[in-house]
C-alpha cells in the first residue's frame, strides 16, 4: 500500500508540473489496438458516401451577370420629373432583395410557362392545382443572387437538374427585372400623366375664375392698373395743389386790384387807356386854362375844348366804371378758380384713399390669379414634359453576359464527395474509437493499474487463445492448467513464475503463506489464476493446497475434481477429518479442498474462528494454501476470508473490469483488513496488446517469444 501511495503522489506530480497534457504514444497505441475498427468504420463511410454520389442527381448551374447604371441618361432634357438618383451600394442590394423577390418569380413562372418550370425530371408536364405554386417555389429555391464585391455588378444564378432550364432561368430573371423596371417607370409616368391632366383640368377652371375676378373688381372700382393708378391720382393731386395755390394768389392779386381801383389815388393807374384819357383830359384842361387867361371865357375853341373834356370825363367814367367792374370780376373768377380747384383736390383726395383701398383688394385678387395662373402653368409644363418623354423610359440596369446552357454538371462533386467521405470517415472512426474507449472500462496496463488502484502489478496472465501458435479447445475449464502442466516454459506458465517470483513463494524468506485469490466481479478468471498459481508452485517442488472458499459455486472444485460428498464445509463442521477431505492432483502433485455437493451449506461457517484456525493449520502442514474465494463486491464473507490469509492476489480481467468496481473491491478489502499484496491482469489479448505498443511486458512478445517452447 506505500508504493500505491508513492505512486499516486508521483503523479500528481506530473499532472502538477503539466508533463504530457495530450499523451500522443497512448493515442497512438489506441490507434494501433482499434485498427481494425477504425478501418472497418472508414470503409463503411466511404462506401456509403460512394453510394451517395453515385445515387445522387446530376444538378448543373448556370448564371447571367446584371450591372446597375451609376446614373441613367435622359433621352429629353428635363423629361423626368424627378432628379435622378445616383446608385449606392443601398440600391445595389435592394436590388438583390428585388431579383429574389416572389413577384419576381411568379413573373418568370409566367413568362416561360409553369410546366416548363415545374415540370419533374420524367419531363412530362405539370397538370396538378398547385403547378404554379411548386413553379415559384422551384424557382425561389434554386435561384442564387449575389453582389459581385463591392461592384454594382449582381450574379443570378440557377440550380436544377435540367441544363436547359438552369440557363433559361436566370436569362428570364434578368430580362423580366429590366422590364419590370421600364414598366414600372412608363407606369408611374402615365399614372403622373393622369394625375396632370386632373389637376390641371381642375386649375384651369380656378385660373379662369380668378382672372375673372380680378376683371370684374378692376371694372367696378373703375381700376386699370393698380399702381399706374396711384401714381396718376398722386400726380394730379400735387398738381392741383400747385393749381390751388395759384388761383389763391390770382384771387389775393384781384381782390388787391378791386381795393386799388375802389381808392381814388391810384385809379389812375387801373388801366392805360385810363391814364391816357387822364393825360388828354389833363392836356385839354391846360389849353382851356391858356385860352381862357388868353382869350377870356368866351373864346371859341373853350367851347370846344369844353366839349372835349366833357366827352373825355364821359369816357374816364366810363373806363373806370368798366376798370372796377372787371376787377370785381377777376375776384370772382379767382374766387371760383380757387374752389374748383379745391373740390377737386378734395375729390382727387377721395378718390386717391379709395384706390387705394381698391388696390389692396385688387392686389390680393391678382396675387389669387397670379398663384393659380403660376401652378397652372408649372403643372401644364410637367405635363408637356411628361407626354413628351413617354416611350422614352430607360432601365437603371443592363446585362453582362446572359446564361449558356452548362456543359457539365456542378453537383455532385467527385472532389467535394471524396473529401467529404474522407473527413466523415476519419470523424466516424474517431467517434467509434471514442464510443468503444468510453464504454470499455476496464484496465489495458501495468501502468493502467497501478495508477486507477495505486497496487503493484504481480503479473499479466496471456489469453491462451491469442497466443500464437496454441489452439486450445472450446469450453474446456481445465484446458489453461492442463496447457500450464504440459508447456511449462511457455509464456504461459512464465505468467505465473512471475507471481511467485513477486510474492517471494518458494523462496528462503517467503513470508506469504497463506494467498487469497479474489476479484471484484465474477467471470474475472479468479479461479483459473488460483488453479494455475496452485499447480505451479507444485510444479515447482512446493508442497500446495487449493482451499475452494466459495460455497456457492464450487468453481475450482467443479473444475478440478467434480463432485465430492464431503469438502470444506464438512471439515469445518467436524463431520470429516482435514486429512479425509483433502484430494490430490495427479498432475501436479498439489492438494484440494474442495466444497461438497450437500445443499445445506452453512454460509457463517467461513467467517467463523474455526476456518481462521484450518487456515493456520494448513499454513503448517503446506510451503503454500490458496484460498479461492468468491468476489468481493457481492459477497461479504470473500472479504472476511481474504482478512485470514497472508496476503491478498487481486484479479482483474484485461479491458473487462470496470476501474470503479475494482477501486471499490480494493477498499472493501483495506476496510476488511485484508493484506493485498498485488494484482494480476488476466485474459490479456496477447496479438492486441502487441500492436497497441503501450503497455506492458507483453507489447514485446515478438521480440522474445523465441525463448518460450
Amino acid at each position: 500500500m506505500d508504493m500505491a501511495g508513492s505512486h499516486v503522489t508521483d503523479e500528481q506530480f506530473d499532472r502538477e508540473t503539466g508533463a504530457k497534457l495530450i499523451d500522443l504514444k497512448r493515442i497512438f497505441a489506441t490507434i494501433r489496438r482499434r485498427q481494425w475498427w477504425i478501418v472497418g468504420a472508414m470503409l463503411v463511410v466511404l462506401a456509403l458516401t460512394a453510394i451517395a454520389y453515385v445515387a445522387a442527381p446530376r444538378r448543373f448551374t448556370a448564371s447571367a451577370v446584371l450591372a446597375l447604371d451609376r446614373r441613367v441618361d435622359e433621352l429629353m432634357a428635363g423629361q423626368d420629373t424627378q432628379a435622378s438618383l445616383p446608385t449606392d451600394s443601398p440600391t445595389v442590394d435592394t436590388a438583390v432583395q428585388v431579383l429574389t423577390s416572389t413577384r419576381l418569380a411568379e413573373e418568370v413562372v409566367d413568362r416561360l410557362g409553369v410546366s416548363t418550370v415545374a415540370r419533374p425530371t420524367g419531363g412530362q408536364p405539370v397538370t396538378t392545382v398547385g403547378a404554379r405554386s411548386a413553379a415559384i417555389s422551384k424557382v425561389r429555391g434554386g435561384l442564387q443572387v449575389k453582389r459581385t464585391g463591392l461592384s454594382y455588378a449582381i450574379t443570378v444564378g440557377f440550380d436544377s437538374t435540367d441544363p436547359q432550364l438552369a440557363a433559361s432561368i436566370p436569362n428570364a430573371v434578368v430580362d423580366q427585372y429590366i422590364l419590370d423596371q421600364r414598366g414600372d417607370k412608363e407606369g408611374a409616368r402615365g399614372r403622373e400623366g393622369k394625375l396632370l391632366a386632373d389637376r390641371i383640368s381642375q386649375l384651369r377652371g380656378q385660373v379662369i375664375q380668378a382672372e375673372s375676378a380680378v376683371a370684374r373688381y378692376r371694372a367696378a372700382t373703375n381700376l386699370i392698373d393698380v399702381q399706374k393708378d396711384s401714381t396718376a391720382v398722386q400726380q394730379e393731386i400735387s398738381v392741383l395743389n400747385t393749381q390751388l395755390a395759384g388761383a389763391q394768389a390770382d384771387q389775393a392779386a384781384a381782390q388787391a386790384r378791386l381795393s386799388a381801383l375802389r381808392s381814388s389815388s391810384t385809379q389812375s393807374e387801373a388801366s392805360n387807356l385810363l391814364r391816357e384819357l387822364r393825360s388828354q383830359q389833363a392836356q385839354l384842361s391846360a389849353q382851356r386854362a391858356d385860352l381862357a387867361g388868353r382869350y377870356g371865357s368866351l373864346h371859341p375853341d373853350l367851347a370846344k375844348i369844353e366839349r372835349q373834356l366833357a366827352d373825355i370825363d364821359r369816357s374816364i367814367a366810363a373806363e373806370t366804371s368798366r376798370v372796377r367792374s372787371g376787377a370785381q370780376s377777376d375776384v370772382q373768377v379767382a374766387s371760383g378758380r380757387s374752389s374748383a380747384i379745391r373740390s377737386s383736390l378734395s375729390r382727387a383726395e377721395g378718390g386717391l384713399a379709395a384706390g387705394n383701398a381698391a388696390s389692396v383688394q385688387l392686389a390680393e385678387l391678382q396675387r389669387n390669379a397670379d398663384s393659380v395662373r403660376g401652378l397652372y402653368q408649372t403643372l401644364l409644363d410637367r405635363y408637356r414634359q411628361s407626354v413628351a418623354g413617354q416611350g422614352t423610359d430607360q432601365s437603371n440596369a443592363y446585362v453582362i453576359s446572359r446564361a449558356t446552357v452548362p456543359n457539365s454538371a456542378t453537383s455532385p462533386m467527385l472532389t467535394l464527395f471524396a473529401g467529404g467521405g474522407l473527413l466523415a470517415a476519419i470523424l466516424a472512426a474517431a467517434l467509434l474509437v471514442l464510443v468503444l474507449e468510453f464504454f470499455e472500462n476496464g484496465l489495458k496496463s501495468r501502468q493502467d493499474v497501478e495508477t486507477e488502484l495505486g497496487v503493484p502489478v504481480m503479473g499479466s496472465v496471456p489469453d491462451l487463445k491469442t497466443v500464437p501458435g496454441v489452439s486450445m479447445p472450446r469450453n474446456d475449464p481445465m484446458g489453461p492448467a492442463n496447457y500450464l502442466v504440459e508447456h511449462g516454459g511457455s509464456v504461459f506458465g512464465e505468467a505465473f513464475r512471475s507471481i511467485r517470483g513477486a510474492l517471494r513463494i518458494g523462496h528462503a524468506d517467503q513470508i506469504i503463506r497463506s494467498l487469497a485469490v479474489t476479484s471484484a466481479l465474477p467471470g474475472e478468471g479468479k479461479t483459473t489464476t488460483a488453479i494455475c498459481l496452485a499447480r505451479s508452485a507444485a510444479l515447482a517442488g512446493q508442497r500446495v493446497v487449493l482451499v475452494d472458499c466459495d460455497v456457492r459455486r464450487r468453481a475450482s472444485s467443479r473444475t478440478m475434481v467434480g463432485q465430492v460428498n464431503s469438502g470444506l464445509t464438512e471439515v469445518l463442521k467436524g463431520e470429516i477429518a482435514l486429512d479425509a477431505a483433502l484430494i490430490r492432483d495427479t498432475v501436479s502433485g498439489a492438494y484440494i479442498l474442495a466444497q461438497g455437493t450437500s445443499k445445506t451449506s452453512d454460509y457463517d461457517l467461513l467467517v467463523a474462528p474455526v476456518m481462521q484456525k484450518l487456515v493456520t493449520d494448513l499454513c503448517n502442514q503446506f510451503d503454500l494454501v490458496v484460498l479461492d474465494t468468491a468476489p468481493v463486491l457481492p459477497l461479504a464473507e470473500a472479504r472476511v476470508v481474504a482478512a485470514m490469509a497472508d496476503g491478498v492476489l487481486f484479479v482483474t480481467r484485461w479491458r473487462h473490469t470496470p476501474a470503479n468496481a475494482s477501486r471499490l473491491a480494493l477498499d472493501m478489502l483495506g476496510r476488511a483488513g485484508a493484506h493485498v499484496q498485488g494484482a494480476a491482469l488476466t485474459l490479456v489479448n496477447m496479438k492486441e496488446q502487441a500492436r497497441s505498443g503501450y503497455g506492458d511486458e507483453m507489447m514485446y512478445y515478438n521480440k522474445f517469444k523465441q525463448y518460450y517452447a
